[in-house]
């Protein structure tokens, strides 16, 4: 039960942020919402704060060849 609250939490959360970035005037009205797009809007969510997460510059080092990285 708190498994599957914690779910629509998220996709809650998620689809809130994809819909809020699209301009206004392109926006879907709630209330003619449907499963498509519920599912836009939460991919949108996810790339939108994968985005602005944290940087790891450590792993982004590691993927430079040896002669490239900065000591």
């Amino acid at each position: 039960m708190v498994g599957g609250l914690y779910l629509l939490a998220l996709v809650l959360v998620f689809a809130t942020v994809g819909r809020q970035s699209v301009p206004r005037r392109e926006r879907t009205d709630l209330r003619s919402w449907t499963l498509r797009d519920v599912y836009y809007n939460v991919r949108r969510g996810v790339s939108v704060l994968g985005k602005h997460g944290p940087s790891y510059p450590a792993l982004d080092e590691a993927r430079r060849p040896t002669a490239q990285r900065t000591r």
